[in-house]
């Protein structure tokens, strides 16, 4: 039978686009989907093939994260930061009760969607977006929402009907112990591009891709990266550098060997890359292991630390030490053969998990037994 789907879309890159390819697998097999996000976020959603409902149109979060990050920094206080969930409650409530789905999957960073399935007693997933969620931090997520749950007279939130592990099993730390756990394969979604002819290897030089993300460049500056603009043609590779055109303060002269792009898909770039250098955020983390990638990750803030571990104790990667990036660093990343081994591994490991449209199907047989 069909159903509505309802998935809850943080307005921010690395909160939204690890939802998409569940979403497109549930339209996929047959039912509505709706994702809702807000301001430019809701056509970058659009852009994916998917029905969109924009519960704060003109929102600038990017800006709004931004400006959070800093008052974090001046206070060193972490705050009930709802991550436009509060801003995006009072019409997504209003949207949800028109509309009626049947189920709503939601991110950890994503407290509107236990929200709205409170309210309207509608089944809930979570879709867990990297490794470190427990049900305390939800807890914690959900309580940045009280406001909004008293504007609505809804009590609290509800217990999920599952939640989804996308992490590959022999790297897995997440802890529930009320809804049950599901795996799930991550398959990345960066975006679409046109296919441009520089994109092919054309040398059979190493191919390094370098990205901080598409926030913490802007928050934090590009010291991180200090070694690609002044050593990167130290090291025998082609560098693809990922830098948002607003994160560029402070970006010296490039080598030769570093070519500056503003966004590409990065899953098709780490297909048949030699090494991933990245921030640590758990998109770049889980495209870099579905695709056997090494990776050095800086793992600086937020959940980036626990990222970082879980690869470097895996052998799938390297956390720089006090000395940051250097060139030794570079090329051990590069020619390590354990690296590569234990990244074939886990790619592996991955491929046997089941993938979105089995899960999709798994979640409305248990949405169907629900409600018996």
């Amino acid at each position: 039978m069909r159903k509505r789907i309802l998935f809850i879309g943080p307005p921010l890159y690395g909160l939204l686009y690890p939802l998409i390819s569940l979403a497109q697998a549930f339209r996929v097999i047959g039912h509505d989907v709706v994702i809702s996000s807000a301001g430019k976020f809701a056509n970058k959603a659009a852009e994916a093939g998917l029905v969109v409902f924009d519960a704060v149109p003109g929102l600038d979060s990017e800006a709004g994260y931004r400006h959070q990050e800093e008052l974090r920094k001046k206070s060193n206080i972490i705050g009930h930061f709802s991550f436009f969930s509060d801003e995006m409650a009072d019409n997504l409530i209003d949207f949800a009760g028109k509309w009626r789905p049947d189920l709503i999957v939601y991110p950890p960073l994503g407290p509107a969607g236990p929200l709205v399935a409170a309210k309207y007693r509608i089944p809930s997933v979570m879709l867990a977006v990297g490794f470190a969620h427990t049900s305390a931090h939800i807890q914690m997520l959900n309580r940045s929402l009280s406001n909004a749950y008293r504007r609505h007279g809804v009590s609290g939130p509800l217990c999920d009907l599952a939640w989804i592990d996308v992490a590959p099993p022999s790297m897995s730390i997440l802890k529930n112990a009320e809804e049950p756990v599901i795996s799930m394969r991550y398959i990345p979604y960066n975006g679409g591009a046109v296919k441009e002819t520089w994109w092919d290897r054309d040398s059979d030089r190493k191919r390094l891709l370098i990205s901080l993300g598409t926030v913490k460049p802007m928050v934090d500056g590009l010291e991180l990266i200090s070694w690609v603009m002044d050593s990167a043609n130290e090291v025998d590779a082609d560098i693809i550098l990922q830098l948002a055109i607003n994160a560029r303060t402070g970006l010296r002269k490039l080598p030769s060997n570093v070519r500056l792009v503003d966004w590409i898909p990065m899953g098709v770039f780490l297909n048949g890359a030699d090494g991933f250098i990245h921030h640590g955020g758990a998109g770049n983390t889980l495209t870099a292991l579905y695709s056997g990638i090494p990776q050095i990750v800086f793992g600086e803030g937020a959940d980036r630390s626990v990222n970082a571990e879980i690869v470097a104790m895996r052998g799938c990667g390297i956390i720089p030490d006090k000395h940051g990036l250097t060139s030794d660093l570079v090329n051990r990343l590069l020619y390590d053969d354990s690296l590569r081994f234990c990244s074939d591994q886990v790619a592996a490991e991955m491929a046997e998990q089941p993938s979105p449209a089995e899960i999709a199907e798994v979640l409305m047989r248990k949405l169907k037994n629900n409600g018996k």
